[in-house]
């Protein structure tokens, strides 16, 4: 059964433990999923993909098969899905080679070998690269390069055990400082086995953008996604809100908004007529006093998010008016959003 080489790369890439390509002898090595090679996980790569004899084998465990058959044992598809997949596919691996994770520099709190995206050097290295390729489409198509309150930098790690091809949002505090993070998937593969965003193992979660508060400014505009805060000068953003939960933030995070008590708090969720999550949410920030703000029928009908809007209107920030005459509390808010079906 032949499957393309490049959806086999691309299965090693996704499954496989820090994967790398040995280009002298056209193999490519990583940890192994199966066996997890017992201490020696993150220390030694013992699973190998040989391109000429078009096997995976593991010198640990043993294992030695078609690759087929290794997508099967780690990824959990049928034949009959491996082979749709397979022939739906649009993203090719660029070969990582040795000397390039050298050159990245691994930030701490970061996943290793992060790239920053906005480094015009380190682009310049990995200009070729398909898996950077995409993240930078994706950054310009979403206005996330041009966009008034976007952070200092956005990232990429191309071995990342957990983060690896996925755009990573850093949280700084106020020093400047990353300490938290979320990866977000670039590509619709990763989708069907991951969710949209992951965060940073064992992390607190920060308020994203905590670093770029003007005091001078009235109001605190709070997103729940990070994406949406790069639109509104003094966005922030919690990074998810559970509707079961009696606080929408961790202990941080009210210890960094506490901060800056002076300011105005408002709220800006998903659009309430197309997210049944998001009227909820927002049910529960008017319950606890909150100031939200309440997506207008014209544009909640025709828009899911703040993102959303700028790109088809083409906008690199949202007007604070805009939001300040939806803003609402109280019984008001209540009786608005008892029109949103």
């Amino acid at each position: 059964m032949e499957i393309p080489q490049e959806y086999i790369v691309q299965k090693f890439y996704q499954y496989a433990g820090y994967p790398r390509y040995k280009k002298l002898s056209k193999t490519y090595e990583a940890g192994c999923p199966i066996c997890r090679e017992g201490n020696s996980w993150g220390k030694k790569r013992r699973c190998y993909y040989i391109l000429d004899k078009n096997v995976v084998c593991c010198h640990n465990c043993g294992w030695y098969g078609q690759p087929v058959k290794w997508i099967q044992e780690v990824s959990g598809l049928t034949i009959g899905e491996i082979l749709k997949e397979a022939n739906s596919f649009d993203v090719i691996p660029e070969e990582i080679k040795e000397e390039e994770t050298k050159l990245t520099k691994s930030i701490e709190s970061l996943p290793i070998d992060s790239i920053n995206l906005f480094d015009s050097t380190q682009i310049g290295y990995f200009k070729d690269n398909k898996i950077v390729q995409k993240a930078l489409e994706t950054i310009k198509r979403r206005k996330l390069d041009t966009a008034i309150n976007k952070p200092k930098a956005l990232f990429i790690s191309l071995t990342d055990r957990v983060h690896k091809n996925r755009l990573i949002l850093p949280f700084y505090n106020k020093n400047n400082e990353v300490v938290f993070y979320q990866s977000r998937a670039l590509f619709d593969a990763d989708l069907k086995f991951r969710p949209r965003y992951l965060s940073k193992v064992k992390g607190e979660r920060s308020l994203f953008n905590i670093n770029q508060i003007d005091s001078n400014l009235e109001n605190i505009f709070i997103f729940e996604g990070p994406i949406d805060s790069f639109f509104i000068k003094n966005g922030i953003a919690v990074a998810g809100i559970q509707e079961d939960s009696t606080s929408s933030l961790t202990p941080l995070q009210e210890r960094q908004l506490f901060e800056f008590n002076f300011l105005k708090k408002i709220w800006v969720l998903d659009s309430q007529w197309q997210d049944k999550a998001s009227k909820k949410k927002t049910e529960k920030l008017i319950s606890n006093d909150e100031f939200i703000f309440i997506w207008p029928e014209r544009e909640g009908k025709k828009y899911k998010d703040i993102n959303d809007m700028c790109i088809d209107l083409d906008l690199d920030f949202v007007s604070p008016e805009f939001i300040l005459e939806n803003c609402f509390n109280g019984i008001k808010a209540k009786l608005l959003l008892t029109k949103i079906n």
